[in-house]
């Protein structure tokens, strides 16, 4: 299915990114807003995750869900530091490609750290001690930033989101 709205347009004013503790209910604010804003899409979880978090600009519903499904397995490998039994698993090295491709994208670039090899990265919870303050957050959209340290809780709670009715 194809559908055209404007990307990003979700207004956060109403967020308090100082003390923010429960993602999954500000995912869904943004989800329901996109859903009213964009008049016709997103028509799941998956082409908003796509679209407005994870900042991809397909124009095709299909397309976004893949895209997004990608990501989310990709995160949840890494949450449970099975990136290398990942990349092992499907045909021809589809999943080593996936893998590779998402921790490239704009929405983890930064986000990550590893050792001697991408392949077996974790989500970067502490930055560097020299740092400015206002570096010290990572941002999920335009005008939504969550501190560092929040990172995984974050994307712990981006899975339990994405998989709930």
């Amino acid at each position: 299915m194809t559908y055209n709205y404007p990307l990003r347009t979700t207004t956060l004013k109403h967020i308090n990114t100082e003390q923010m503790e429960n993602y999954k209910e500000q995912l869904n604010k943004l989800y329901l807003e996109a859903k009213e804003n964009h008049g016709g899409g997103p028509n799941s979880k998956f082409e908003f995750l796509s679209s407005d978090i994870f900042d991809f600009t397909t124009y095709d519903g299909s397309i976004d869900e893949l895209f997004a499904k990608n990501m989310i397995e990709v995160i949840d490998c890494i949450l449970n530091k099975t990136t290398f039994e990942y990349h092992k698993s499907g045909q021809y090295g589809v999943k080593y490609l996936n893998f590779l491709t998402m921790v490239n994208t704009p929405f983890m670039k930064g986000k990550l750290e590893w050792g001697t090899s991408i392949r077996g990265a974790w989500f970067d919870e502490y930055g560097y001690p020299s740092e400015k303050e206002e570096d010290k957050f990572y941002s999920i959209t335009s005008d939504w930033k969550i501190p560092k340290k929040e990172i995984t809780e974050f994307m712990k709670q981006l899975l339990e989101w994405s998989k709930e009715e």
